[in-house]
């Protein structure tokens, strides 16, 4: 099971939700699954993200999910104080980058 968290905008995926409530949705772990395939799996673009994280990690596309994962999505209007693009280099907001600082 991948447990996700949804900010922001993405709550509204939740019929009813609100900005109070934690907004969690679990999703079927498929094996060998991508952080881009499982965005792409749900229904969402990366051009829909901002930051998101992975156990506590920023998100990078290629990071294969494990069962248990806990995966926290945010908006494209939700990024890291600093816009972080620095730091990501996951080109979650725009476009794709092959950058990786980590």
């Amino acid at each position: 099971m991948i447990e996700t968290h949804l900010y922001g905008k993405l709550r509204a995926l939740v019929p009813g939700s609100k900005c109070s409530d934690d907004t969690i949705l679990n999703y079927e772990y498929k094996e060998d699954e991508t952080f881009k395939q499982f965005i792409e799996r749900i229904g969402l673009k990366a051009t829909d993200l901002g930051d998101c994280f992975i156990n506590g990690t920023l998100a990078k596309q290629t990071t294969v999910l494990h069962d248990g994962d806990r995966v926290a999505l945010f908006p494209f209007n939700m990024v890291l104080l600093c816009g972080g693009q620095h730091l990501k280099g996951h080109g979650y907001t725009q476009r794709d980058m092959k950058i990786d600082y980590y």
